[in-house]
C-alpha cells in the first residue's frame, strides 16, 4: 500500500510540472530555429557583401613614376589604377574628349575591387578571388591613345589579371601586358571595372622603320635569285661539286630559303593568319640554323685541307669523300632538327608551364616573342658556332703562317722548281682561306652585332647597316664563287659544253685556281720539311 501511494504522488508532482513548462518549451523551439535561421543569413549576407561592393579593399597606393615598391608592401598583389583612390573613370558627355578621373558620387556604389588569378606549379590556372590587401599603381601609363578590353563582348579580348600585377591576354599581341607600361584598370560607370590598355609609341619611328624593313625585304629578295644562280653554277659543273662546293650548295640553299621566308613575312605579315605565322617562323629558324652548320662544316673542310697540306708526311688515314660528307650531312642537319623539334614542343605543348621559356611566336611577329625567348632556341646554338669557327680559323690561320716560314726558308736555302711551284700551290690554298672567312664575316658578325646591340640596350636602327649587308650576301656569294677566275671560266665552259658548242677546257695548272686539286686528294707534289 505504501509502494502504491508514493506512485501517486509522483504522478501528480510530474502532472504539475508538465502544467508548469509545457507552453514554455513548445515556445523554446521555433525560438532555436529561428535563431538558427537568423545566423546562416547573416553570414552569407557578409560573404555576399564583400562581392557586392560592401566590402572596402584596403589598397596602398604607389605613384607611377616611383620605380620600386615599398619593401612593406612587396609581397602584396599588385594591379595598376589609372585614377587616384575615390576617383572613377568617366566620360564627359559635354565634349568628344576621351574619359578623365573624376570622384565618384554618394549613391554610386563602386568599389575597385579587382579579381586576381594564380598559376599553380602545374601550369593550370587557378580560379580568380578578391583580395583584401593590395598594392596599386596609381596613374596613366597612356602616351598616346588607350582602348578598352570587353570579354564579355569578343573572346579575343579575354585577360587574367595576375598577383605580380601583370595581365595575362592569350589572344592579344603583346600576350603580356605589364602594370604602369602597357595598361591600367579602373571602374568606368555604368560599366564596371575594365581594363584599358595603351596603344604602342610606334608612331614615332613608323615611317622610317617601315621603309627600311621593305628596303630590307627587297634586298633579300634580290640575293636570292644570285644564291640560286650559284647552287646551279656549280650543280651543272661536276669538277666543281667536291665536298667543298657541296657543302657550300646546301649552305646557299638553306639561305635562299630562310631569305625568301624572311621577306615574305616583312611583306605580308599583316595579312597572313596566326597558323601561317607560325609555321613561317619554324622554317626561318631551321633555314638559318642550318645555315650556320653548313658554314662550320666549310670552316671545318677548309682547316682539314690546310692541315692535310701542311702535314703531308703524316700518316693519319683519310676519309673517302662520300664517306666525309655524309658524316659533313649528318652534323650539318642533325642538330638543327633536334633544335626545332624542341622549339615545337615547347612553344604548342599545353602542358609545359607559363613560367619555362617559350618561343612564342606569332605574338609581336612571325618570329620569338622577344631577344629573351630567342636566346636558348637561336642565339646560343649560333654563338657556339660562331666561337668553333673562329677558333678553327685561328688555328688555319697559325698553320699557314708557320708552314709559310717553313716555305721562304726552303726557298732561300735552295730555290728548287718544286719550291716554287709548292708555293704558287699553297698561295691558292691560303685564297680558301681568306673566301670562307669573308664568308663567316659577312654572315656571322651580323647576328654577333644583333646579340651585341640587343646586349648593350641601343637602337636597333643604329645597326641596320649590318642587316643590309646581311639582306645583299647573295650577291656577294655569287662574286666570291662564281665570277672569279677560273671558276668563271670552268662553269662558262661546262655551259658551252651544254649548248653543244665545242671549247677548250681551261688548264688548270696555269690559273690561279683557289679550289685545289688537294680538295680531291690529288696532292702529289714533293714535300721537304726543315727540321
Amino acid at each position: 500500500m505504501e509502494k502504491e501511494r508514493k506512485a501517486r504522488e509522483e504522478e501528480a508532482k510530474r502532472e504539475s510540472a508538465e502544467a508548469m513548462w509545457g507552453p514554455f518549451r513548445s515556445g523554446v523551439r521555433p525560438f532555436f530555429f529561428l535563431a538558427s535561421f537568423a545566423s546562416f543569413c547573416l553570414g552569407n549576407s557578409a560573404v555576399l557583401g564583400e562581392t557586392s561592393g560592401d566590402f572596402v579593399p584596403t589598397i596602398h597606393p604607389v605613384p607611377i613614376n616611383e620605380t620600386l615598391i615599398p619593401h612593406e608592401y612587396i609581397k602584396l598583389p599588385l594591379v595598376a589604377k589609372c585614377c587616384k583612390l575615390n576617383q572613377v573613370l568617366a566620360k564627359n558627355e559635354s565634349s568628344e574628349e576621351e574619359a578623365t578621373c573624376t570622384y565618384s558620387n554618394s549613391t554610386e556604389n563602386e568599389q575597385f575591387l579587382p579579381l586576381f588569378d594564380e598559376f599553380n606549379a602545374t601550369g593550370l590556372m587557378l580560379p580568380h578571388s578578391v583580395q583584401k590587401e593590395f598594392v596599386a599603381v596609381v596613374g596613366d601609363p597612356c602616351r598616346h591613345k588607350r582602348y578598352m578590353l570587353e570579354p564579355s563582348e569578343s573572346d579575343e579580348d579575354e585577360y587574367y589579371l595576375l598577383l605580380n600585377g601583370s595581365i595575362y591576354a592569350p589572344f592579344h599581341k603583346p600576350l603580356m601586358l605589364m602594370p604602369g607600361i602597357d595598361y591600367c584598370m579602373e571602374v568606368a560607370p555604368p560599366l564596371g571595372l575594365r581594363v584599358f590598355v595603351c596603344f604602342p609609341d610606334e608612331t614615332e619611328v613608323a615611317g622610317a622603320s617601315d621603309s627600311l624593313i621593305t628596303f630590307y625585304a627587297c634586298g633579300l629578295l634580290i640575293s636570292v635569285p644570285f644564291l640560286l644562280l650559284t647552287i646551279a653554277a656549280y650543280a651543272i659543273t661536276p669538277r666543281l661539286m667536291d665536298v667543298h662546293g657541296k657543302a657550300l650548295c646546301h649552305y646557299c640553299a638553306c639561305l635562299a630559303l630562310a631569305f625568301t621566308t624572311l621577306a615574305v613575312v616583312q611583306l605580308a605579315s599583316a595579312y597572313t593568319s596566326d597558323e601561317i605565322c607560325i609555321s613561317i617562323a619554324f622554317v626561318i629558324q631551321f633555314s638559318f640554323v642550318a645555315c650556320f652548320f653548313w658554314l662550320n662544316v666549310m670552316c671545318i673542310e677548309t682547316y682539314l685541307l690546310v692541315r692535310r697540306h701542311v702535314e703531308r708526311g703524316s700518316n693519319s688515314p683519310r676519309i673517302e669523300p662520300r664517306r666525309l660528307f655524309f658524316y659533313y650531312s649528318l652534323w650539318a642537319w642533325g642538330p638543327p632538327a633536334v633544335l626545332i623539334l624542341i622549339s615545337i614542343f615547347m612553344d604548342l605543348s599545353p602542358t609545359i608551364p607559363m613560367t619555362y621559356v617559350k618561343p612564342n611566336f606569332g605574338t609581336n611577329s612571325c618570329w620569338f616573342n622577344s631577344d629573351h625567348e630567342a636566346m636558348p632556341y637561336f642565339y646560343v646554338p649560333v654563338g657556339i658556332l660562331v666561337c668553333i669557327n673562329l677558333i678553327l680559323f685561328a688555328m688555319t690561320a697559325v698553320g699557314i703562317t708557320r708552314y709559310q716560314r717553313d716555305l721562304d726558308l726552303r726557298r732561300m736555302a735552295r730555290n728548287q722548281e718544286s719550291d716554287r711551284e709548292e708555293q704558287r700551290l699553297f698561295r691558292r690554298l691560303k685564297r680558301i682561306f681568306f673566301v670562307c672567312l669573308g664568308l663567316f664575316f659577312l654572315m656571322g658578325m651580323n647576328w654577333a652585332m644583333e646579340l651585341i646591340s640587343w646586349w648593350a640596350g641601343g637602337d636597333p636602327l643604329a645597326w641596320s647597316a649590318f642587316d643590309l649587308v646581311n639582306a645583299l650576301q647573295g650577291v656577294l656569294v655569287f662574286g666570291l664563287f662564281v665570277l672569279r677566275k677560273p671558276v668563271r671560266n670552268i662553269v662558262w665552259c661546262r655551259i658551252q659544253k651544254l649548248r653543244g658548242i665545242e671549247t677548250t677546257e681551261p688548264e688548270l695548272g696555269s690559273m690561279a685556281l683557289y679550289l685545289l686539286p688537294v680538295i680531291n686528294g690529288g696532292d702529289t707534289l714533293p714535300r721537304e720539311r726543315i727540321s
